[in-house]
């Protein structure tokens, strides 16, 4: 079973988990990551009250602009559904807010049930999918939707993503970035931390070794 929850990342001079914006969530949090120069991160068991809303981008995405005007610094968080994939929002207070996806495909319908392949019985209670023809454009639909309300898919992102890093002091990898958004891995939460490394985020480590359970 995969995991669902939020990981929060930004830079502070407190502990995020003492910040107002994510006091509501204290009993979700299942684990705190610390790196250098105060960059931290959480792991919300599901996530902020409202996580799991259709609307795109979601009226919770307004505790990340709170948390960043406490923390005084932007902020980065990854949806993570069933480990499969994951929204990527960030915020800044030069840059705004931006979006992402990482294999978008893989949970689509999590979002959109109109975004996956419909399954069909025939006669005989034998399963049988619908044909391209008419599955394709539909999920496209989906897609374009998802796109313009939250931001692109795959490397589309890179350039708001390394614009979001440098705002924030970092200075990222470009390259490295294009390429993690489009990559894929059993667990997407594993590509998210590999992200943060391409955007210079400093490692992040906590009482929980394995950030991916």
């Amino acid at each position: 079973m995969g995991f669902w929850g939020t990981y929060i990342v930004a830079r502070a001079a407190n502990p995020l988990t003492e910040l107002a914006a994510l006091r509501p969530s204290i009993g979700d949090i299942s684990w705190h990551g610390r790196g250098a120069d105060g960059w931290q991160a959480v792991r919300v068991h599901r996530g902020p009250d409202g996580w799991a809303s259709p609307d795109l981008p979601a009226a919770w995405e307004a505790t990340l602009r709170a948390l960043m005007g406490q923390a005084g610094s932007p902020v980065l968080a990854a949806v993570v559904l069933d480990s499969d994939g994951a929204q990527l929002i960030g915020y800044s207070p030069e840059e705004g807010r931006w979006g992402g996806w990482f294999m978008v495909d893989s949970i689509i319908g999590h979002i959109d049930p109109e975004g996956w392949r419909y399954t069909y019985w025939d006669d005989n209670d034998e399963p049988y999918t619908e044909d391209d023809e008419t599955y394709l454009p539909r999920h496209q639909a989906v897609v374009n939707r998802l796109s313009t309300a939250a931001g692109p898919p795959g490397p589309a992102a890179a350039p708001a993503a390394v614009a979001w890093a440098a705002v924030a002091g970092r200075k990222p990898n470009p390259t490295a970035v294009a390429t993690v958004l489009d990559g894929r891995d059993i667990f997407c939460e594993d590509l998210f931390f590999t992200l943060l490394t391409a955007l210079g985020v400093p490692h992040l480590a906590g009482l929980d070794a394995q950030h991916t359970r």
